[in-house]
């Protein structure tokens, strides 16, 4: 038995059309999966910073009780947790260069980068080499250790991590209240004056 099926032109047309649809919704797919942003999330709670800046090294440590340090300096644990917030996570926005030559190294800042190394119980959980921030100030060029790839990140990490300042993170002064105050001259003055009767 043969069946003869005649398509018309205007079927063949949106057959091809659906066919071109799906292979486009495909390959968005694919991309997507493929997305230029990363994310890079530490796997535990840090307890050691160092920062390298300048040729000068800064030590942060955390104790078991939860303090944070540097040297013998008591930390504001709030203020170092809040910094930390700018590498965890650390949010990439894509590459910007898949070469360490010397020309890209010079070109994003990371000829003479801030080294951020971020440990717990002496495992590196992040390793990062921080260049220049980007023109709007609000992005930074990164390396993370060990890698050719250059990233544009999140946030002004050169400005923050390599402007880092001990005292900045030291806790606020305890403010004591002030002595009350004695009335003024003239009203004490009126409180001693004899009274008419």
């Amino acid at each position: 038995m043969n069946v003869n099926v005649n398509f018309s032109n205007r079927t063949k047309i949106l057959a091809a059309v659906a066919a071109a649809l799906a292979v486009i919704c495909a390959a968005q797919l694919l991309l997507g999966l493929r997305s230029p942003q990363k994310t890079f999330k530490l796997k535990s709670e840090p307890d050691f910073i160092s920062i390298e800046s300048d040729g000068k090294t800064t030590t942060l440590n955390k104790n078991d009780n939860g303090e944070w340090f540097c040297a013998s300096e008591l930390l504001d644990t709030a203020k170092v947790e809040l910094t930390q917030k700018s590498f965890n996570p650390l949010k990439t926005l894509g590459v910007t260069s898949r070469s360490s030559s010397k020309a890209a190294l010079e070109r994003y800042g990371l000829d003479n980068p801030v080294s951020l190394r971020v440990q717990s119980k002496g495992k590196t959980l992040l390793s990062i080499l921080i260049g220049k921030d980007s023109s709007s100030g609000k992005q930074s060029y990164i390396q993370i250790e060990g890698k050719k790839e250059i990233y544009l990140a999140r946030g002004n990490l050169r400005t923050l991590w390599g402007n880092f300042s001990v005292d900045a993170m030291k806790p606020d002064p305890k403010t004591e209240e002030a002595p009350a105050q004695e009335p003024a001259q003239e009203e004490k003055a009126q409180e001693e004056a004899p009274k008419e009767i």
